[in-house]
């Protein structure tokens, strides 16, 4: 009798284990970015360029634009980890409290700043307030323009732009406002000098005279930019969840590599070239790590500009959203590879 009792046992351990070995991660797909048209302007002559914009805030962080990368430190202090980016600039990252403030700064020159950050002055904005107040005191314009030395860029947003991801322009200064559509309010914002944005090329753009490009990162630098923007990916989806009232999840090292694979994966499979033999198993990958679990979740993206932006990008789409703000995970792990993006749940 005691030795059925403990084959009864190990068999439901035995169970238990297949059970949880056995879960099929809850996939979205591939959420793809938009599209950035970008293009010369044939006639010339019907180019407007004489709009100046708004008055520049006086208040606020967008008055660090342009500045020193002293006044930063100087009213900041030295950031929790200063990041790589494809861009040439570097990310200078602050966080507190969850929410985070990220300063990019290229040359010793303050060139954008993000945050999420309710308690930090984002004149002439407030994170929170709704769209409506938004329309109400805004001048929106579907088109922007850019001067940069002879070269003219004209920046359009698409309708759903309008909508989600809009593109204010203050003199020399333009600040994108990342809406939250869930709640119609402003979550994020992002003030950015006229070179920078026509850097990223987030919006369809026009253009007379010369394209600004970005250079090539080398391999080596690559790399280091792919691991900066997992992490970022990992700190704005536990912004997000704080912000909502949910618990961070725990940054899983495994994961994030797990994540860095399936995105280079998406990468080959995405060339003609390339075959992939079957699709990335994370289950598997999990099981040959004899990792248990209950539950597993996985985002993807592709085609963003940086972490920004596909964080938006889901926060946006009600698939995506939902697995951000699942209470069935605790731990994280985030992974980029080029241009294409991971993020992988687990309990």
């Amino acid at each position: 009798m005691k030795a059925l009792f403990q084959i009864l046992i190990i068999a439901t351990c035995i169970g238990i284990v297949v059970y949880y070995t056995n879960v099929e991660p809850s996939k979205t797909e591939l959420l793809e970015g938009p599209t950035a048209i970008t293009k010369p302007v044939l006639e010339t002559a019907s180019v407007q360029n004489d709009i100046g914009g708004l008055p520049r805030p006086d208040t606020g962080i967008s008055i660090f634009i342009g500045d020193k990368e002293k006044e930063i430190l100087d009213n900041y202090g030295k950031p929790l980890r200063v990041d790589p980016s494809e861009f040439g600039y570097e990310w200078w990252v602050y966080e507190k409290n969850a929410a985070l403030l990220m300063v990019g700064v290229m040359n010793g020159e303050v060139v954008q700043i993000y945050t999420n950050d309710m308690n930090v002055n984002t004149a002439p904005y407030l994170i929170g307030e709704s769209i409506d107040d938004i329309y109400r005191h805004t001048i929106l314009e579907q088109e922007v323009t850019v001067e940069i030395g002879d070269n003219l860029y004209i920046v359009a947003m698409s309708e759903q732009d309008m909508k989600n991801r809009l593109l204010v322009k203050y003199e020399d200064l333009y600040i994108q406002l990342y809406i939250d559509r869930d709640h119609n309010e402003l979550y994020a914002i992002r003030f950015i000098d006229g070179a920078t944005l026509v850097l990223h090329k987030t919006y369809e753009m026009q253009f007379v005279g010369e394209l600004v490009e970005a250079s090539t990162p080398s391999s080596y630098a690559q790399v280091a930019i792919n691991a900066a923007v997992g992490r970022q990916l990992t700190e704005l989806t536990n912004a997000f969840r704080v912000k909502q009232k949910l618990p961070k999840l725990d940054e899983s090292t495994l994961l994030a590599e797990l994540a860095r694979e399936h995105s280079e994966q998406m990468v080959l499979a995405s060339m003609e070239s390339q075959t992939i033999e079957s699709d990335f198993d994370l289950s598997a990958r999990l099981q040959e790590r004899t990792i248990s679990y209950e539950h597993l979740g996985e985002n993807v993206a592709a085609n963003y500009k940086d972490s920004i932006e596909v964080l938006h990008g889901w926060i946006n789409s009600k698939e995506h959203r939902a697995l951000l703000l699942s209470e069935d995970y605790t731990q994280i792990g985030s992974g980029t590879y080029v241009n294409y993006h991971t993020q992988f749940y687990m309990h």
